[in-house]
């Protein structure tokens, strides 16, 4: 046989499956849900604009022409209505799309986020949820404040040494936030920090501490590229060829020689990591886990720890800069400590239980529903139908849940793009701001896949918030283009945002 007729016989046959498709798109019941005219024939646009981290835009976009649902891909569908939300994350609780799955190293052997499989998800989100309770997170409250001491410290000193007459600096805070979270998971999860914000800190050993600081910037560049890649993982795996990206050679090795050491001796820490050491079972197959497994676990557990809230933080600075009204009335609430008290650190407990830091809380929370850790959460239909606004959708559609679109309608939040931390306040201290609706409100999704890590999420940015907004005010830069991405989560375009600290005392 001619190397031309096998050509022609591959042509027909993917034109033929391509037709095929297009006609069953337009023959679907998704053809009742509004969208552009492209919608059933390609997902060509949706890979390019998830590899792009953009695909948050041209949902905004596709709400406000086409309303709370609308279809943007053969199988896709977006919804952003409250009931509807509440109904596919909890009443229906549909599972988690297997994108999620291809993201981790190993789809067979996923973490908490990537794990879509229902059994093995419950198994593993039971044995991680002690380490996430409100109790545990408030015994790393050491923890914690060595972090702040260190961050405070070096704005402290560089205050100090400044030539200013205005006690002011300049400071890349988006870098600063994310070190410190780094540090603050590091400590909480191995008893290691990775030296972030106080790089001078050594082992003994320079070749592992260099190790060991490269760990975070492995993990996340190795799912990112995951996330930009997934849907070629799984076009080469069509075509015979499974891609899996494995960790560095060296983080691997820097984890499995921690592991190894805590095996062979009776550690005294009662971290994450020697939890999953001692009890540690896949949740597949009820198997030990390897040491391969644990460093699977611990470092999506780092990804939703460092990134989520460090990202998060960063746009409630934005928002305070870009609201003086808000700002100067949040000072008036924060008593003053001056830039150089590194003792008087306030912890996650004080800030939740005293009225002092109320309309802290409140801005905390206007910021989680303005930027929320992720625009969206993509859900699938499983083997049955389901009717969602009317509209019947059938087995195996995607439906995406539109956190950021809710967050920001009109229906549910009067005056919806401005930030308006009053809306949390009670009733006798609101005024004639708007209420909040709780029923409207996904920061941190819902049901059981809700997130693990929302009560050391809190603790963290009310540590961090309180203690700098306690000692510096915030003046954004000029100049600098804010702009996001969507890899998982939203993060600033640049990974970088600057500002002036100008202390309060």
């Amino acid at each position: 046989m001619s190397l031309i007729l096998i050509g022609s016989i591959v042509v027909f046959v993917f034109l033929g499956s391509y037709l095929f498709n297009v006609v069953q798109a337009f023959r679907s019941p998704l053809r009742k849900v509004p969208g552009p005219w492209y919608a059933p024939l390609t997902t060509v646009h949706l890979r390019y604009l998830f590899s792009t981290g953009e695909i948050w835009k041209i949902v905004e976009k596709s709400h406000a022409k086409y309303g709370p649902i609308f279809r943007l891909g053969p199988r896709h569908v977006w919804v952003s209505d409250k009931d509807s939300l509440k109904q596919i994350l909890s009443t229906v609780d549909l599972p988690k799309v297997a994108m999620y799955a291809e993201i981790s190293r190993d789809r067979n052997s996923p973490g908490l986020f990537g794990e879509i499989r229902f059994t093995p998800h419950k198994r593993l989100k039971r044995f991680l949820s002690p380490a996430f309770t409100v109790g545990y997170v408030d015994n790393l409250e050491r923890i914690f404040k060595d972090v702040m001491q260190d961050l405070l410290k070096q704005y402290s000193a560089r205050l100090t040494e400044s030539l200013s007459d205005e006690k002011n600096i300049e400071t890349d805070l988006m870098d600063d936030l994310h070190k410190a979270a780094l540090d603050i998971m590091g400590e909480s999860s191995f008893s290691k920090g990775f030296g972030q914000i106080n790089p001078s800190q050594s082992s003994g050993d320079a070749y592992m501490d260099e190790v060991w600081g490269s760990i975070p910037k492995a993990i996340f560049d190795g799912l990112a590229d995951r996330y930009k890649y997934v849907y070629v993982k799984r076009f080469l795996r069509g075509m015979g060829f499974n891609v899996n990206f494995d960790w560095p050679k060296q983080m691997v090795m820097a984890i499995d020689s921690i592991v190894r050491q805590r095996s062979e001796t009776k550690a005294e820490t009662s971290d994450l990591l020697q939890h999953l050491i001692e009890n540690g079972k896949r949740p597949d197959t009820g198997g030990i886990m390897s040491s391969r497994d644990i460093l699977d676990q611990m470092s999506e557990i780092l990804l939703a720890g460092s990134e989520t809230t460090s990202g998060t933080i960063a746009c409630l600075f934005l928002e305070l800069a870009r609201n003086p009204r808000v700002r100067s009335k949040l000072f008036e609430s924060l008593p003053p400590v001056s830039h150089d008290d590194l003792e008087d650190i306030v912890v996650s407990k004080t800030v939740r239980s005293s009225p002092v830091y109320e309309y802290l809380e409140a801005c905390i929370k206007e910021n989680l529903r303005l930027h929320p850790i992720a625009s969206e959460m993509g859900r699938r239909t499983g083997d049955q139908w389901i009717n969602v606004m009317g509209y019947d959708l059938p087995p195996r559609t995607v439906v995406s849940a539109s956190y950021r679109d809710l967050h920001r309608n009109e229906v549910y939040w009067p005056d919806a793009l401005s930030f308006i931390p009053e809306r949390w306040l009670p009733d006798s201290q609101r005024g004639d701001y708007p209420a909040a609706d709780t029923t409207a409100y996904f920061p941190f999704s819902a049901g059981r896949h809700s997130c693990i890590g929302i009560n050391f999420a809190w603790a963290e940015m009310r540590m961090i918030a309180a203690n700098i907004l306690s000692r510096y005010d915030v003046i954004e830069v000029p100049g600098q283009e804010v702009d996001f991405r969507q890899f998982i989560t939203m993060q600033f375009h640049t990974g970088h945002w600057k500002v002036v600290l100008k202390a309060r005392k």
